[in-house]
């Protein structure tokens, strides 16, 4: 399902962003506001991880329920299940950094990748990722672990964004305001394209490091909007109740970047889904 942003504006877009917004970066929310229709000024009174985090918790018995938080980084997302009850919460990640800014008698870590997680079957009740999905180079891998690690009955809540053809899938915010540079140019085209723009870099980085780290596959799986949707129709032990890909508005293709990438061959299929959203129940 393909949710434009003219249907997202009419249902609840201020909520949904706020769920978007809490891991990805400046240049992806500023993004995201425009297909969804919400001022810049707009500013809700919780936190953006919160409120995500209580979309995904309400869906379960938060008192009751083992959490699997797919991509913990440093733990603030587990911090946001403990504080809102969860009995028990597992963080898993790749980087070596997995849980330091956030330890509890109520959470352990496992520097693992969901790919291929050493976590017993049908363990958890909620299995939660955000943000993340768009790092992991074998997504198919990926979900299916999901699905095994769920209870019956248990949910999956998971948004993987900005996709990497998405206008800023490379999740750099010093490129905001010239969509899918990325896709476009190699990494040669990039800096001169950055050059000519006086894009500097950012976070006190200079603008080599900050290509190397967007084009390095390590970072991003590189993975076409399409491949989401397919690996979760290819699960067989799901309940799906959602497998979504929210879309850029149309009009951004009307920059010259992406003229030249429909000039190139690209359809607007592949330029403008943002997010893929998944909810499903375990079977």
């Amino acid at each position: 399902m393909i949710f434009s942003a003219a249907k997202l504006r009419s249902a609840g877009s201020v909520m949904l962003y706020q769920k978007l917004k809490s891991k990805i970066p400046a240049g992806a929310k500023r993004v995201m506001r425009r297909a969804l229709g919400i001022p810049a000024s707009f500013a809700g009174s919780k936190s953006y991880n919160r409120i995500n985090a209580e979309d995904a918790a309400a869906r379960v018995n938060i008192s009751t329920a083992r959490v699997l938080v797919v991509g913990a980084n440093t733990g603030e997302d587990c911090r946001e299940f403990i504080e809102l009850g969860a009995a028990e919460v597992h963080g898993l990640d790749v980087i070596s950094e997995i849980g330091s800014a956030f330890a509890h008698n109520r959470v352990t870590y496992h520097r693992q990748s969901i790919e291929k997680a050493d976590l017993p079957s049908r363990s958890f009740d909620l299995v939660y990722s955000f943000a993340t999905m768009e790092h992991v180079p074998d997504i198919a891998a990926g979900y299916s672990e999901m699905a095994r690690l769920v209870k019956p009955g248990g949910t999956i809540f998971s948004m993987a964004s900005p996709l990497w053809y998405s206008p800023y899938g490379h999740h750099m915010s010093c490129f905001h305001g010239h969509p899918w540079v990325h896709v476009a140019f190699d990494r040669a085209g990039i800096l001169d394209y950055a050059r000519a723009n006086k894009i500097d870099g950012e976070r006190g980085h200079g603008i080599e490091g900050i290509v190397d780290y967007m084009l390095d596959a390590s970072n991003f799986n590189m993975r076409h909007a399409r491949e989401y949707d397919d690996a979760i129709r290819s699960l067989r032990n799901l309940e799906i109740i959602e497998n979504s890909l929210l879309e850029e508005d149309q009009a951004l293709l009307d920059h010259p970047l992406g003229q030249r990438l429909l000039a190139s061959g690209f359809s607007r299929n592949q330029l403008l889904p943002v997010t893929h959203r998944l909810i499903a129940i375990g079977r």
